[in-house]
């Protein structure tokens, strides 16, 4: 048998075995995409079948997830499934040097992606404002100056806070130099004993002197980013489907939740809203993971067959390993 097939296979009966509903949480299916991605690097063409739907797995009880999130109002979880990365760097630029060096005097973040963009070329990419560049790239940046350091964003907390509270206590955060430091604007803003008293405006300066880099996305945007084009058209739209319909019934419950402190299932919601409760929730189960799985073991007896889950074009892709690996294995790492 495939090594690669045979790898598949100890990791859906781990992945089967080791699936608790009551425990399922954005850790564990995480876990399950950094082992899945390991063998995706080594796998060959006949083997993406079995990979896309195990991808797909990922997917079912990602939303699965999403679902239970929502219903539940767990605003911060569901968050951080569908909208929240789940690792960003706050990248520190070195603006005496670029304006000194460089003559850039404004927009220099700007002027900063474009530099990295025309140096890494195809290995740039954006996500609304943000760049997604793989961070060893950015080490050059460093050795050069342009960048004074990498900073992880706390994934729960404002941007501003984090910053403010390395700045408010000491005027001088390791990750700045001496020069860096003198050049933050000051303003009267409260300090983090309560109290008024002079402190650096830190967001200006982190919109003047800072980019984003998004390292690690979200656990619904990595799984897509597989999927997207090994996935049927019709399964998609199954999955943005069910995704709408998570956001939609997160807005319901968080707006019910104005009138009552536990809807939609405080005693004093009214019997006759439960029609439209019921209507809206998700009540998401894992059946599709088991129908998923159902089309792999039939994948596994049946190497002939084609699943529906599937895009055709995924059995008709060239029989040599270097050209499939581009395509499928390419896209999760």
């Amino acid at each position: 048998m495939d090594t690669t097939i045979a790898d598949l296979m100890r990791f859906n009966d781990f992945l089967d075995s080791s699936v608790d509903p009551n425990t399922l949480d954005e850790e564990f299916i995480t876990a399950r995409q950094v082992e899945l991605e390991s063998i995706s690097r080594n796998s060959d063409v006949d083997s993406f079948p079995f990979l896309a739907l195990s991808y797909a797995k990922l997917m079912e009880l990602t939303l699965f997830l999403a679902g239970r999130y929502s219903d539940n109002c767990r605003i911060a979880d569901f968050g951080d499934l569908v909208v929240n990365p789940r690792h960003m760097d706050v990248c520190i630029l070195n603006t005496g040097l670029i304006k000194d060096a460089y003559g850039i005097t404004d927009g220099i973040p700007l002027w900063f992606k474009r530099h990295v963009r025309e140096s890494v070329g195809s290995r740039y990419a954006e996500d609304l404002g943000r760049m997604v560049v793989d961070p060893s790239l950015l080490s050059r940046f460093v050795d050069e100056g342009l960048l004074l350091a990498t900073v992880k964003k706390e994934r729960h907390e404002r941007l501003s806070d984090q910053f403010r509270s390395c700045i408010q206590g000491d005027p001088r955060p390791t990750f700045f130099k001496d020069e860096d430091v003198a050049s933050l604007p000051r303003q009267n803003v409260v300090g983090c004993g309560g109290g008024r008293g002079e402190s650096h405006d830190v967001a200006s300066w982190l919109a003047e002197n800072t980019v984003l880099n998004m390292v690690t996305g979200t656990l619904k945007s990595d799984l897509m980013d597989v999927l997207r084009d090994a996935a049927s058209d019709d399964y998609l739209k199954s999955i943005d489907a069910r995704f709408e319909k998570a956001f939609n019934s997160l807005h319901y419950v968080s707006v019910g939740r104005k009138t009552f402190v536990n809807f939609p299932y405080d005693d004093e919601v009214r019997t006759a809203e439960w029609d439209e409760i019921n209507r809206t929730l998700c009540h998401f189960t894992l059946e599709g993971y088991g129908v998923i799985q159902g089309e792999l073991d039939k994948s596994l007896s049946e190497p002939w067959s084609r699943s529906r889950f599937l895009n055709g074009s995924l059995y008709d892709m060239p029989r040599t390993q270097d050209a499939g690996r581009a395509q499928l294995a390419g896209s999760a790492v």
